[in-house]
């Protein structure tokens, strides 16, 4: 019986042979941003969708991939009622463009569903589908916006790895801090190299942000000898309360706010400071997902 490190390195091989038939073929590879954190309720899902909706804003075509296996908040905050989710592809026979929702300000939503678990478990011909119904969303988009669950477990570690780069949102809260120094910490074991980018969240003001950022940054150099990049804070207020309970992301119910207008030069601040380079020898995301897939098969 074939073992399951086998089946998915055939399938990584059956990828690279189709990929270099198209190679000379002009594709658009979307940057695949991870969103999370360390622990729950630290308004990881919220930021992930009014930043989705900030980038689009600006111009670029925005997939939010919901990654939450089994919770649904990505859906609820915005609004939007998601049918159908990534696992029925393999179970409905769907395409991707099926799946697809049109999201707030007119992002793309897309939902994993309960079934990203069992994506390792898959048979070789539903594995190839899922993979090749993936790379799709990557050709169709600028940004996909990985909105992961909190913690560590192995899916949220699986999903931020593939990723070209990571947001962890944190808060004053202790617990906060320390659980975001735990996730560094288990992505350093996993050998993730690319920029971890902080996002220091319910704070009062501006220097109670940059305060969060440096009591993790320190820690993080002191004892991993990594350098976290701050991108900024966001500020309590009734306007994104509100924006939760009505459903309505405060960005879009509350453009002109501060909170707003300091979110949207966040993210022109992030859009201006993109460094585009070809790594993990020019993998797709999806890719990189069944490559790690592969390597747990192997453990």
């Amino acid at each position: 019986m074939i073992d399951q490190a086998d089946k998915l390195r055939r399938l990584m091989k059956k990828s690279k042979n189709e990929k270099s038939t198209e190679k000379n073929k002009s594709e658009k590879r979307a940057k695949v941003l991870a969103i999370t954190s360390g622990k729950g309720g630290v308004g990881k899902t919220n930021f992930a969708l009014n930043f989705s909706i900030s980038l689009q804003k600006l111009g670029y075509e925005v997939i939010i991939f919901d990654a939450d296996v089994g919770l649904a908040n990505v859906e609820i905050l915005s609004g939007v009622n998601l049918k159908s989710s990534i696992s029925d592809i393999i179970l409905l026979n769907k395409d991707i463009n099926e799946v697809i929702a049109k999201g707030p300000e007119g992002i793309k939503m897309v939902s994993g569903g309960s079934g990203l678990k069992e994506l390792a478990l898959l048979n070789e011909e539903n594995m190839l589908k899922m993979l090749k119904e993936i790379k799709k969303l990557q050709s169709t988009a600028d940004f996909i916006i990985i909105d992961t669950g909190a913690g560590i477990s192995s899916v949220v570690l699986d999903f931020v790895m593939a990723s070209d780069e990571v947001i962890i949102v944190t808060t004053p809260d202790p617990t906060s801090i320390m659980d975001s120094y735990t996730l560094i910490k288990s992505l350093s074991s996993y050998g993730f190299k690319e920029k971890l980018n902080i996002i220091t969240n319910m704070v009062d003001d501006k220097s109670e942000g940059k305060e969060v950022f440096n009591k993790l940054n320190n820690a993080t150099f002191n004892f991993l000898r990594i350098q976290l990049n701050y991108l900024g804070y966001i500020e309590r207020t009734n306007i994104i309360n509100n924006a939760v309970r009505n459903q309505i992301p405060f960005i879009v119910s509350n453009p002109n706010s501060i909170v707003s207008k300091k979110l949207n030069n966040m993210t022109i601040n992030y859009t201006s400071n993109r460094v585009i380079k070809e790594d993990n020898e020019n993998k797709s995301f999806a890719e990189k997902l069944l490559h790690i897939f592969s390597r747990r098969g192997e453990r």
